[in-house]
């Protein structure tokens, strides 16, 4: 299946690049607003900065097709582009494969704005019934005392996800990386290097969707605030100077800046994400062109993928910029506060009218209020 795929980005000047990259390479510091992350414990996890105000999930029902379609209908454009790929994308939530994958409103749109992120592959291969995802359905059910955004359906076979009735009210986009991860989890737990691979694609997932829509990062809900948590993390873990992401950075900086030093980890690999370490396990087969999309070198990745030291090694290197240019990577610190526009503007000499116009950070920057 050929998924609708997001406009390539235009060019941008090399000088305005270089900019954008120094911006990028600098030594993090703590966000412009530590509330939009987590801030206090939740289902036994700390937040990352604990002074951040209370969190509390969004209120209401499930949305019906009607407000799911209106919530797809006003990101898609942003997040997709052309009328042509829009159309598709919304045919694709109205057809009958993703029905029978997501009957529920929720969990198809989410799946939907899949379309154009690194987890499309994923997305594919469970659409067209084909071998290499490990899930097979997607529902909304209550997850008692349960901490997962989507996990295993309480009452379903091998494969069957439900999104956590917690999270019911929710914004799609902010569902849709969780989904990602659950598209390729064997629901294990107990492999580091199958958690901590598959929240990178989680956090990847996020990073798109916010650097096309920003405001997604500021809807001020437990989930928005869980998912730009783990966002924030990726950002920061790149090695020493390098303005491009690494999953893996032995040498890294730190993760979040000005956060709970019980947190502090030197990159996203390192966070304990299970309490067992490389099983050896191969994983579905739609994780490796996932990890493709993301990759510098698409040939490089590992194949087949086992949650092996080979893996743990392939992810020390620097991610390509295919699924993450240097203007959508500036767009999310923007949003997410990591990076201001007077950064913006001191690296590239720009005002701030002409640096907004050039990085195409009006978007970003409205969503602090000016």
């Amino acid at each position: 299946m050929d998924l609708p795929a997001p406009l390539p980005p235009s060019p941008l000047d090399p000088r305005l690049e270089a900019a954008a990259e120094e911006v990028l390479a600098a030594p993090a510091r703590p966000p412009r607003d530590p509330g939009l992350f987590t801030s206090e414990t939740l289902f036994g996890q700390p937040g990352i900065y604990p002074d951040g105000p209370p969190m509390a999930p969004a209120e209401g029902d499930a949305p019906d097709d009607h407000a799911a379609r209106a919530a797809l209908a006003t990101l898609l454009p942003a997040h997709l582009g052309g009328p042509e790929a829009v159309a598709a994308a919304l045919a694709l939530f109205d057809g009958p494969s993703l029905h029978r994958l997501a009957p529920d409103p929720l969990p198809r749109a989410a799946l939907v704005l899949l379309c154009g992120t690194v987890a499309a592959p994923a997305l594919a291969a469970a659409t067209e019934g084909r071998a290499g995802v490990a899930l097979t359905s997607a529902t909304i059910a209550p997850l008692p005392g349960s901490g997962r955004i989507v996990g295993p359906s309480p009452d379903g076979p091998d494969g069957a996800r439900a999104v956590n009735d917690r999270y019911r009210a929710e914004h799609p986009a902010l569902v849709a990386p969780s989904l990602a991860h659950d598209l390729l989890w064997t629901g294990d737990g107990t492999d580091h290097h199958e958690e901590a691979t598959l929240h990178a694609v989680l956090a990847m997932v996020h990073l798109q969707v916010v650097a096309r829509s920003p405001w997604i990062a500021h809807l001020g809900t437990e989930l928005a605030r869980r998912q730009n948590s783990l966002a924030l993390t990726l950002l920061g873990s790149r090695h020493p100077g390098s303005p491009t992401i690494a999953v893996r950075a032995d040498d890294g900086p730190g993760t979040i800046p000005g956060g709970d030093p019980a947190l502090q980890s030197p990159d996203l690999w390192s966070i304990p994400f299970a309490p067992g370490g490389g099983s050896g396990r191969t994983a579905p087969a739609a994780l490796g062109p996932v990890l493709a999309e993301a990759a510098a070198e698409p040939a490089s990745v590992p194949r087949p993928v086992r949650y092996d030291e080979v893996l743990a090694a392939w992810m020390g290197r620097d991610l390509g910029r295919g699924w993450l240019s240097v203007v959508e990577q500036l767009r999310a610190a923007v949003a997410l506060g990591s990076v201001t526009l007077d950064d913006v503007t001191a690296a590239s000499g720009l005002s701030e009218p002409d640096a907004v116009r050039a990085y195409g950070l009006a978007a970003a920057r409205a969503c602090w209020g000016s």
